[in-house]
């Protein structure tokens, strides 16, 4: 009965990670450090053609399409390596939102983040350097959800607590003894 209980014990490990979900490859793999700070904040709907194919001096233009929840969408580029570019260079400024352009691990991107409350669309323009590579990013703005409205609330009223003091009259305050006079 013990050689059972054995087996079993052993057998049941065993058959548990055979049927165990194998791991899917990480969200980014990357030479470089990516931080955990640089994937947090993103928007719910966030769609953007990923790594576009970039042509040195020529401009890219990339749709993104966002939900306005407050959070970021981001474009990844790189130069071929993949190595992230040093710097870009925010040309055309977008009427409706922010841009941030920074490296996350071997690629460099460039989030925008809609104005609270926007919704339509929005385009900007970086150029990456070294080089004279362009990238402008049309952007689909989309309604985030509505604030819920908080409840009517409905104040309770009561009458005054009792006073302690008696009541005063309308007459004013005199004084016992008159007042002095400075010399």
């Amino acid at each position: 009965m013990r050689l059972h209980a054995a087996w079993a014990a052993l057998a049941l490990p065993a058959l548990l990670a055979a049927c165990a979900q194998p791991q899917g490859t990480p969200a980014a793999r990357s030479t470089r450090p990516i931080y955990a700070a640089d994937l947090q904040g993103g928007a719910q709907l966030c769609t953007v053609q990923d790594e576009p194919r970039l042509v040195d001096a020529q401009q890219t233009e990339v749709p993104m399409t966002v939900r306005n929840d407050g959070g970021w969408c981001g474009v990844r580029v790189s130069r071929p390596g993949p190595e992230p570019f040093d710097a870009g260079l925010l040309t055309s400024r977008p009427a409706r939102g922010r841009v941030h352009v920074h490296s996350v691990g071997d690629w460099t991107r460039i989030d925008y983040t809609p104005d609270p409350g926007f919704s339509g669309t929005d385009s900007f323009v970086v150029r990456l350097l070294p080089g004279s590579t362009s990238v402008k990013v049309n952007v689909t703005v989309e309604p985030g959800a509505a604030a819920a409205t908080p409840a009517a609330v409905t104040p309770r009223v009561s009458a005054p607590p009792a006073s302690a003091t008696p009541a005063r009259s309308a007459a004013p305050a005199r004084n016992a003894a008159p007042a002095r006079r400075a010399r």
